[in-house]
């Protein structure tokens, strides 16, 4: 209980203390990058214009161990002195010519390192992403080996007449992310980094340590030995570069207080774009941002719009209220909400509500409710880029608007609950299967078509601690019998609840009352059982707190 209790207090604190400059004590940068670079140009070849070799260089010798680095890098033919960028692989997988080819048709010379991971070209065979170990010894521990890498993977580019030695930026996705917001804090030769996913601040809970509740084995003085010494976002008071960060509110590795740590430790120039409800994924036109990011940041193409901090005005009905500025063109304002205190953070529902915009102002009222909520406003321009606030708790209780009983209501289907044309992407992007789809629908154009066997829906977002009811519409191609069950963890107890329905060849609506307990970490899955040699169609899936009223 005591260690739980410490947990929370960090939780529920998203920013930490002020940022200030902190001492170096793991990484001696200036050493490090001085070793010989020892650069090899295995081989090179042209497509489109495109040349990308095949290279390796030094990183560090550990021990008796020479560790040696394989890459990418990719530039237009005939280039001198283009901003150049280090792209970090989601879950560090094997480096591809897929980004640098990216990179340099956009303008950059572009470099994809192998992280010096077992099995792969590069030498060292550290397990680096086999979780956030510290060692005794944090020049010990594999993810330090990672960052020595990185910095020397910078003394590469900066090596190479094609590349601009002072405009160097850094991007990644996941385990990417996470070095990305590293190195910007702790190499001063970058001048951008852009961030999926990824981040620091992660003393703060994360899937690795927290995934199954509170670990024992990580007290506080754990905790804040990571924080001081490997942590990515440390070191981030000390440097005025560029950051910024593109990820879904409810990301299942990098939990939002780590991301609002990280945001907040960042001295210089910097920026948020929060999607609602995508875990590990995002849209097309969040994509392009991350690029654009580096465009402003490393081609001086107009910057990005500023966001003020949302407040909440108690003068008349509470509302929340944000301001912004710069050169792109507003079209929109949304504020996002997510009910329920700290945790909870890769299963919480981000319900969107319309904000007014004018004059360079956004503003939103605050609804009724019985638990307290969490708010992010949101400004979207005209190329459907995001601009995020920090996340702000909002107490109802202290603003008049605490109604026993009642939650701002929602849908925790509502990104795919129809199978609608416009929600296949959020599936798909999602790495979900996609199930088949019959135009035979309740609603709109299309159901789901479910076959024998056991089928699992997309995940259903939504409160801990809070009586919900599942329901939607089906159809069977004779009668049969189905079984509906909706079962998960939380943190690391199971709760199930399962129910038969007998369906005909009409739609029939059926439904189940879940009560997912308060949890620190959580989830569950919803599947449908339908019989041997038969299948049903699906339509309409809901998942809405069970309130005594909607406000």
């Amino acid at each position: 209980m005591r260690a739980w209790s410490a947990v929370l207090l960090l939780l529920l604190t998203f920013a930490g203390t002020a940022p200030g400059k902190v001492p170096e004590t793991v990484f001696a940068v200036p050493a490090l990058t001085s070793t010989p670079l020892n650069p090899k140009t295995l081989s090179a070849a042209e497509k489109g214009g495109i040349i990308t070799e095949e290279v390796t260089f030094h990183s560090e010798t550990d021990g008796p161990r020479s560790v040696d680095i394989f890459a990418y890098f990719s530039y237009p033919k005939g280039a001198r002195q283009l901003p150049a960028f280090i792209w970090n692989q989601g879950g560090l997988a094997q480096a591809t010519p897929y980004w640098t080819e990216f990179g340099a048709r956009r303008g950059y010379a572009a470099l994809c390192i192998d992280f010096p991971l077992p099995g792969y070209r590069s030498t060292g065979a550290y397990p680096i992403t086999s979780g956030l170990e510290l060692g005794d010894d944090p020049r010990q521990a594999p993810i330090y080996h990672g960052a020595v890498a990185l910095l020397k993977a910078v003394s590469y580019l900066q090596s190479r007449p094609e590349v601009d030695g002072e405009r160097i930026g850094m991007a990644g996705s996941s385990w990417g992310g996470f070095y990305t917001t590293l190195m910007v804090g702790l190499d001063p030769r970058l001048r951008a980094g852009a961030c999926l996913f990824g981040c620091g601040g992660l003393h703060l809970g994360n899937s690795w340590w927290d995934g199954q509740g509170p670990d024992a084995r990580r007290s506080p003085a754990f905790r804040e030995r990571w924080r001081t010494t490997l942590d990515p976002a440390w070191r981030l008071p000390n440097t005025k570069t560029p950051i910024a960060w593109f990820t879904g509110t409810n990301d299942s590795f990098f939990w939002l207080p780590a991301l609002m740590n990280s945001y907040s430790r960042a001295a210089g120039p910097k920026h948020l774009s929060l999607l609602p409800n995508w875990n590990h994924a995002l849209t097309a036109p969040l994509d392009e941002q991350v690029f654009a990011w580096l465009d402003v940041q490393l081609k001086g193409k107009p910057g990005f719009l500023e966001v003020s901090p949302v407040t909440v005005s108690r003068q008349g009905r509470p509302r929340a209220r944000w301001t912004f500025a710069g050169p792109r063109r507003a079209v929109a304002a949304e504020l996002l909400l997510s009910c329920g205190d700290a945790g909870n953070w890769s299963g919480r529902y981000w319900k969107t509500l319309r904000a007014d915009l004018r004059d360079q102002a956004c503003t939103a009222d605050l609804p009724a409710s019985a638990v307290p909520y969490y708010v992010s406003g949101t400004v979207l321009d005209a190329d459907g880029f995001r601009y995020s606030t920090p996340v702000l708790r909002v107490d109802p209780a202290a603003l008049g608007l605490c109604e026993p009983g009642v939650l701002p209501n929602y849908d925790g289907c509502s990104e795919w609950g129809g199978f609608e044309e416009d929600q296949i992407p959020y599936i798909k992007r999602h790495g979900l299967p996609v199930p088949a789809l019959s135009p035979d629908a309740r609603e709109g154009k299309e159901s789901a078509l479910l076959p024998a066997g056991t089928t699992t829906l997309p995940p259903v977002l939504g409160m801990t601690g809070w009586k919900h009811h599942f329901s939607c519409f089906v159809k069977a191609d004779r009668p049969l019998e189905l079984m509906l069950r909706l079962g998960g963890r939380f943190d690391g107890r199971p709760v199930l609840e399962e129910k038969s329905f007998r369906v005909g060849t009409g739609w029939t609506e059926i439904g189940l009352d879940f009560s997912p307990p308060a949890a620190l970490a959580g989830g569950f899955q919803v599947t449908v059982i339908v019989p041997p040699g038969a299948s049903v169609r699906l339509d309409e899936a809901h998942y809405r707190p069970v309130t005594t009223g909607h406000p």
